[in-house]
């Protein structure tokens, strides 16, 4: 015969083994007496046996109660340690593996900085940084491939997926010092006309912008396609090229180049950076300290730049300011 119960029952079950008395398990358990002994009554009969027997000793158990009892505990151990208790990330001792998937630019902003404080806290660990297609991204949080994902994916909707904004960013033009272009805005003639590199990463920046210019039927002379914004800023600086590039790339790449930044002569929106993890990890605590580092880091309605470069180049932009 199967017995069914539920783990209070057992709880004081032991309870009263061990003080033989009903109203002195109730105090250790934090139940009121008339509670403990209509459990107890409901033990008794799930096991289909008294258990305990009154005597001048106090609550004395039977010899089904002796035969269950030290399997009882070991039960309730293996439970309370390796299963109800709650489990704590210690960055100090973790010797595994922080993966987040992220673009060339979230790389170039974000990974120096998150390698520095993750090695500080946990120095044994190891940091991976991967670039996945749009339609790999939402598979790898569900397998735990990745712990999060970094950047800005519209498309990562899933209902399971959970989001949260890092910063906001917008697009600007990147000219070198001593282009043709001397204003700090483009005239759109000047857009429509200035020969202009386009990069494709694999991120969506260069799709929205795109989108926009056919919307508002905006056209580009565009002489150089590449796959890697890194080499923008030097194509830039030895050419009469232009590209449109975030903002902070711009701010960021400029330092030790002869580049500078202009605006757009159009409105372009304000687009989020995110961070995205599985809803099957909310509560995994690796999962929650990486987390909270990275908004603790990155999270600000428009993020400060200037906390992610090297000191001499903070020097250098806090002279030019």
């Amino acid at each position: 015969m199967r017995v069914r119960t539920d783990l209070n029952l057992l709880r004081l079950f032991v309870a009263i083994y061990d003080t033989g008395s009903v109203t002195a398990a109730a105090t250790v358990l934090n139940m009121s007496q008339p509670a403990a002994s209509a459990a107890l009554a409901r033990l008794r009969d799930s096991m289909s046996d008294v258990l305990f027997i009154r005597s001048l000793g106090g609550m004395e158990p039977t010899a089904r109660a002796e035969s269950i009892i030290h399997r009882t505990r070991e039960l309730l151990a293996a439970l309370d340690q390796e299963v109800l208790q709650k489990t704590e990330h210690d960055p100090a001792s973790f010797t595994g593996i922080f993966s987040c998937c992220m673009t060339e630019l979230g790389e170039v902003l974000i990974l120096p900085t998150l390698l520095r404080h993750v090695r500080g806290a946990s120095p044994q660990a190891r940091l991976e940084s991967v670039t996945l297609p749009a339609d790999r991204v939402y598979e790898a949080l569900r397998a735990g491939e990745v712990d999060m994902a970094l950047g800005y994916y519209p498309n990562l909707q899933h209902p399971d997926v959970c989001r949260d904004l890092l910063f906001s960013h917008d697009l600007v033009v990147m000219v070198r010092e001593g282009h043709p272009i001397k204003g700090e805005c483009l005239t759109m003639e000047e857009f429509a006309n200035a020969e202009q590199v386009a990069v494709r990463d694999g991120s969506r920046t260069q799709e929205m912008l795109d989108e926009l210019l056919l919307r508002q039927k905006i056209r580009r002379n565009i002489v150089l396609r590449t796959s890697h914004y890194l080499s923008v800023s030097s194509i830039v600086a030895e050419s009469d090229l232009i590209t449109v590039v975030p903002r902070w790339l711009v701010e960021r790449s400029t330092h030790g180049m002869n580049n500078r930044m202009v605006s757009l002569p159009f409105d372009f929106p304000e687009y989020g950076l995110e961070y995205f993890w599985h809803r099957k990890f909310d509560a995994n605590p690796r999962s929650v300290w990486l987390r909270e580092l990275v908004k603790s880091l990155f999270g600000s309605t428009h993020f400060n730049l200037l906390d992610t470069l090297p000191s001499t180049a903070q020097d250098e932009s806090k002279k030019a300011k």
